[in-house]
């Protein structure tokens, strides 16, 4: 390697991670395998599966989620063995398995080499649980290029997703998908928290906003013993109280109202009745918080604890904002729902790098995690990747990204170590937060007053993908 290169090379730290990082991740052997065992009825020739994820890596990273420029950066640097028009249809018909194979596969490869301690600070009462936070993402503003999309009104979506957190390491573990964007988030629960299951061996305590706050999905969140839940508890759900449990009263550290109930949820007639710890927060000027759990256990899980571990559930909020707006989730490339869910996939796996990232960058510039905005990272890393490709000539980056299975398969720490060290001084001071804006007072001056909605509305592609089918068999037959 000649000193141009070489220089080049130590000038691009957070390019040289992040290309490598992938690579760890998700490297041409293992996409071969997870394409072999979720295929379905898909099959690869000369196109493969593993130059479709680095094309749309690529798209995500270099190109601002323009695929069509991604297509044609490859053809015509000769990378892209097909027409455009077959790439676009390889993408189309994905699996939904293996888009959620893909996910699992290469955020369990990174967490090996996530530096130790946790990107969240969590409540020492519940040291002995892994905090799992879950919510539905609906996969909006599909295009409308294909014919049966074409003069349809309002917005298209593209997909359900249900998707899990850990909520201390702040990476993404999985998501369950269904191609129907108006799916209730419900019916997800139970094969979500299977493919958690299989790669949290710790008791876990599930996170979930209202909509999970009812009878159906307790009993699938506590089927393993060890797990317990905490949900928001919806005003409909009531509570038949306990008489040998009165309710408790207190204030917490901000001097709210804390007022804590026991009983049970559902009628005595019903199978699915639970008993549960109900907590309830009484915010003045805004509305009040109720939690249901069945950590009934006052003195092992104060309230005050509780209350503070389901606010981290805030942040799987955040992560569906960045992985939106930052790493182009908002700028979808295919139009069926399998292509959609495809790119979710990777946006939520490329969300997982940063973290990585960001932690040895963070630790660099001895900072809190939390202090290093993942947003302004990843320009710098957008930079710096193209860079990289346009200046680093073709075999020195070979060279340089290279990392043997064998060597990750059977020694996680060299790739970790070599993190560490190529990261080292990349450090620089604009990757801090921006300070949170304070938002005035209910009520008081300066308090923009709420537009009313307009008439729009959405409707789910593969609900109009399956009538058109379901049309044109009719007329077929006719």
């Amino acid at each position: 390697m000649d000193g141009f290169q070489a220089e080049l090379l130590r000038r691009l730290p957070l390019a040289q991670a992040v290309l490598r990082g992938m690579n760890f991740a998700l490297d041409p052997a293992t996409l071969d395998a997870l394409f072999a065992e979720h295929r379905g009825r898909c099959y690869q020739d000369i196109f493969r599966f593993p130059q479709l994820v680095t094309l749309i890596l690529e798209a995500l990273t270099t190109h601002q989620g323009s695929g069509h420029r991604a297509f044609v950066a490859a053809a015509t640097n000769g990378t892209l063995p097909v027409a455009e028009q077959n790439a676009y249809g390889k993408l189309a018909r994905i699996p939904q398995a293996l888009s959620m194979a893909l996910l699992r596969a290469g955020s369990t490869r990174l967490r090996e080499i996530l530096p130790a301690g946790p990107t969240v600070a969590l409540p020492a009462a519940l040291a002995g649980l892994r905090l799992i936070a879950f919510d539905g993402k609906k996969l909006k503003n599909a295009a409308k290029r294909l014919k049966v999309l074409r003069g349809r009104p309002g917005k298209l979506l593209g997909g359900k997703l249900l998707v899990a957190l850990d909520v201390a390491m702040a990476l993404v573990l999985a998501f369950q998908a269904d191609p129907d964007g108006e799916r209730n988030d419900v019916p997800l629960v139970a094969p979500l928290v299977a493919q958690v299951r299989e790669l949290v061996p710790e008791p876990i305590l599930w996170l979930g906003d209202r909509q999970f706050g009812n009878l159906v999905v307790p009993p699938e969140l506590t089927a393993r013993a060890g797990d317990h839940f905490l949900l928001r508890c919806p005003k409909s759900l009531k509570l038949a109280a306990d008489p040998q449990r009165p309710p408790v009263f207190g204030v917490d550290s901000a001097g709210r109202t804390l007022h804590e109930e026991w009983g049970w949820i559902g009628s005595a007639s019903d199978p699915r009745r639970r008993y549960v710890r109900r907590i309830t927060l009484l915010r003045p000027g805004e509305e009040r918080i109720l939690l249901i759990t069945d950590l009934t256990e006052a003195a092992l899980y104060p309230a005050e604890d509780l209350l503070a571990a389901y606010v981290c559930r805030w942040g799987i909020e955040r992560v569906f904002q960045e992985v939106t707006e930052v790493f182009q989730l908002q700028r979808l490339i295919g139009t069926t729902p399998q292509a959609m869910i495809f790119q979710a996939a990777l946006c939520f796996l490329l969300y997982d790098l940063i973290q990585v990232v960001r932690a040895y960058v963070a630790a660099d510039g001895a900072q809190p995690r939390a202090q290093v905005s993942s947003e302004k990272l990843f320009w710098a890393v957008r930079d710096e990747v193209a860079a990289w490709q346009r200046l680093v000539m073709p075999e020195w980056a070979e060279q340089a990204l290279a990392f043997g299975a064998g060597a990750r398969a059977a020694e996680p720490l060299p790739m970790a170590a070599w993190l560490g060290v190529v990261l080292h001084g990349s450090w620089r001071f604009t990757y801090r937060k921006s300070p949170p804006k304070r938002k005035p007072p209910p009520g008081t001056a300066g308090v923009r007053a709420k537009v009313p909605r307009g008439q729009g509305g959405h409707s789910s592609t593969w609900r109009i993908m399956q009538a058109a089918k379901a049309a044109a068999q009719v007329s077929r037959r006719s």
